[in-house]
């Protein structure tokens, strides 16, 4: 059997001393996060502005493309009576295929912008 040292009141100390540090860092590192992704994101940018705006773009057609789907049709939005009258049995197939595709190219999308932004925290270190 294995001869172990006792515990110390020492060790007690320098062990709490060395968690109170840890967890000093882990507060400024959190702190810091928000101004670090801003900083990152603004210089990439920088970087490619092109692929910035083309990331925003498709962000956004997606967006109200989702928004579309998710918001209820009614007289309220441009559509006459009539025309909701006529259409109330028909199904929209640009809404059926867009909810066919997103979930399959969502990450795909996800991956670009993360890309295009810098990466990962991960892939940095």
């Amino acid at each position: 059997m294995e001869k172990r040292r006792r515990v110390t009141e020492e060790d007690l100390l320098v062990t709490e001393a060395l968690i109170a540090e840890s967890y000093g860092r882990l507060k400024r590192s959190v702190a810091r996060a928000p101004y670090r992704a801003l900083r990152s994101a603004g210089g990439a940018v920088l970087e490619h502005p092109l692929a910035a705006a083309a990331t925003a773009t498709v962000g956004g057609i997606l967006a109200y493309q989702v928004l579309r789907m998710v918001m209820p049709r009614g007289a309220g939005r441009g559509r006459s009576p009539s025309a909701e009258a006529k259409g109330a049995g028909s199904h929209d197939p640009a809404r059926e295929v867009l909810s066919m595709v997103l979930p399959v190219v969502a990450p795909y999308i996800v991956g670009y912008i993360r890309e295009a932004l810098g990466g990962t925290p991960e892939s940095r270190r």
